[in-house]
């Protein structure tokens, strides 16, 4: 493994100030607003990407009024690009919240098949990957407005790398077998040095993300996503 070095280190600095930059030139463009959600543990939402040269902007259904299946079926990819003037579109979803209650930050709404959903946050273009949505565990920046707070007593789902540094699940997709999070144990197939496990927390997990302090993120190879929490275990 190639050794870190002073250079690599102001390297990615510099690749996360200019994602929390564009992700608040962003969110000025599109009036950002606070909204809560509670009791969303299991809440049913859907994802619209808009994906244009330098960046993918995300539409979520979460503060709308829900992603009806039958238009969620039909949804056209490339005429949701066209209609947005996008390069490309990609659906993500349906997905279920694994957390309780979050404040998000959202902007405008768009309507894309017939489906309204809200803008929620802009990505860098290395978030997509090679396919659909992030590479499998490998670690990406997100810059949004976003509090997560998974209560006290509650499962958590989460996936520890070979750094030490641990992600908390925020969504889990229709695949996970019967709806419970806990089955991904064998559904799974971590790369190596990556491990899954459930654990339930003493106190409420609160995690923070602003567009000034971007979130460290990862996908699982079922297309979950993960949110980086506490310090590396050792």
């Amino acid at each position: 493994m190639e050794p870190i070095t002073e250079n690599r280190n102001r390297t990615a600095l510099a690749v996360i100030a200019a994602v929390a930059l564009a992700g608040a030139a962003s969110a000025q463009d599109h009036q950002i607003e606070e909204v809560d959600l509670t009791d969303i543990r299991g809440m049913r939402y859907c994802e619209m990407l808009l994906i244009f040269d330098d960046k993918v902007e995300i539409y979520n259904t979460s503060a709308s009024h829900g992603c009806p299946e039958d238009k969620w079926a039909a949804m056209d990819v490339a005429a949701m690009a066209s209609n947005h003037g996008a390069k490309k579109a990609q659906l993500n979803g349906p997905h279920f919240w694994a957390m309780d209650k979050q404040r998000l930050g959202l902007g405008d709404t768009k309507t894309f098949g017939g489906i309204e959903a809200r803008y929620a946050a802009t990505l860098p273009l290395a978030a997509l990957g090679s396919g659909k949505g992030a590479d499998p565990y490998a670690p990406y920046i997100s810059a949004k407005l976003q509090t997560m707070t998974f209560d006290a007593g509650k499962p958590i789902y989460q996936l520890t790398g070979p750094d030490g540094h641990t992600y908390v699940m925020n969504a889990y997709g229709e695949e996970v077998r019967s709806g419970d999070p806990a089955n991904l144990a064998d559904q799974l197939s971590p790369a190596d040095g990556w491990r899954f496990e459930v654990v339930t927390p003493d106190s409420d997990l609160v995690i923070e993300g602003t567009m000034d302090k971007p979130v460290n993120m990862v996908g699982d190879d079922m297309h979950q996503y993960y949110t980086r929490y506490g310090t590396p275990a050792q």
